[in-house]
């Protein structure tokens, strides 16, 4: 024991317990809400990270016919003459299928191709009305190149328009973070699709739907007098073991009315997959809403100030304070002074 004058040490800690045991309590409570919130912002990544590829590629598609412009008269003009003189000198060679990429980037001939419809890294926008599709083109049919938007197969007219040429454009269907070509499938014949090129812009009616196997590209050759573009996506979506092929010939076009239809592609819609997810994310949120607010009405009707209004403390601090004897209550307060000091009370 300490001597007389000495500091009583502090007494060790009885009181870390309790404290430790409300810790692992409210650890307990709030676990399962922040795994459900994780298990939410994992449900929400591939809907927000599609959406916001989607706006890229269409704020790049855009921006394209800007780029075009700045280049001047004299450069369009001279690249839309290279660009002819290309179509009109290639040759009627195998096609090959875009996704087995067999296509050797390394040769004279592809170097040639890179440089035709080089003013911006983007050569043409593809535009299809009927199913949101605001695309930008790229060169070549690299794996690299569709996940950024839409690849134009190298063996095929550019994207330029006129009698005897056929451009076939390559989109991919299914990538878990941009919609791309998913929607291809629900285009019917007699819809329309728009491509921009070389500050000009060409309307296709599609007058062909067909689904072949990879090998199969006798399709993709030119026909003689007729201006074609067909697109290509996999299919069916998740086995890819055949291609969807959409074909459209030019047709005139009334420029306003084209504006028009351009427009109802902007902005890219949101897929079924996405809007499901949206719908299970709000349910379980309201779920969880609710449980938070049925515990916290319960924490509220436990706690002594909820049920009555008065703390236990406040209870003590009453019990507490001693009421001064009252004169009335039959004992003379003189008496009563007198006989605590005969006790030594």
């Amino acid at each position: 024991q300490p001597g007389r004058g000495e500091p009583v040490p502090p007494r060790a800690g009885p009181r870390k317990a309790p404290r430790r045991k409300v810790l692992r309590e409210r650890f307990l409570t709030w676990l399962p809400l922040a795994l459900v919130l994780l298990g939410v912002a994992v449900l929400l990544y591939p809907v927000m990270a599609t959406q916001h590829n989607n706006d890229e590629q269409q704020r790049l598609a855009t921006m394209y016919t800007a780029s075009v412009n700045a280049a001047g008269p004299e450069a369009i003009a001279a690249e839309r003459a290279s660009a002819e003189t290309y179509n009109n000198n290639l040759e009627s060679a195998p096609i090959l299928d875009p996704w087995l990429e067999l296509q050797r980037p390394d040769t004279p001939q592809y170097q040639a191709y890179l440089h035709e419809m080089d003013i911006d890294p983007v050569m043409a926008r593809i535009v299809i009305p009927s199913v949101h599709v605001s695309l930008p083109v790229y060169h070549g049919t690299d794996s690299r190149t569709l996940a950024e938007g839409v690849g134009h197969l190298f063996g095929t007219s550019l994207p330029i328009g006129g009698p005897s040429t056929h451009a076939v454009l390559t989109g991919h269907t299914g990538l878990p973070t941009a919609t791309m070509f998913d929607n291809l499938s629900q285009v019917k014949k007699g819809d329309a699709f728009y491509i921009s090129s070389l500050g000009q812009t060409l309307k296709y009616e599609i007058t062909d739907i067909t689904v072949v196997k990879p090998d199969e590209t006798d399709s993709l050759r030119k026909v003689p007098g007729r201006d074609l573009v067909t697109l290509i996506t996999c299919t069916p979506y998740g086995v890819n073991s055949h291609r969807l092929l959409v074909t459209g010939e030019r047709v005139p076009m009334d420029p306003t009315a084209a504006a028009a239809e351009e427009a109802k592609a902007l902005p890219a819609s949101m897929q079924t997959w996405m809007k499901a997810i949206i719908a299970v994310v709000v349910i379980i949120m309201t779920i969880v809403t609710g449980i938070l607010v049925r515990l916290w009405w319960m924490r509220r009707r436990r706690s002594p100030r909820g049920a009555g209004g008065r703390t236990a403390k406040d209870s003590a601090s009453t019990a507490r304070t001693v009421e001064p004897p009252d004169p009335g209550d039959g004992v003379p307060l003189q008496a009563d002074q007198q006989r605590r000091r005969r006790t030594g009370g």
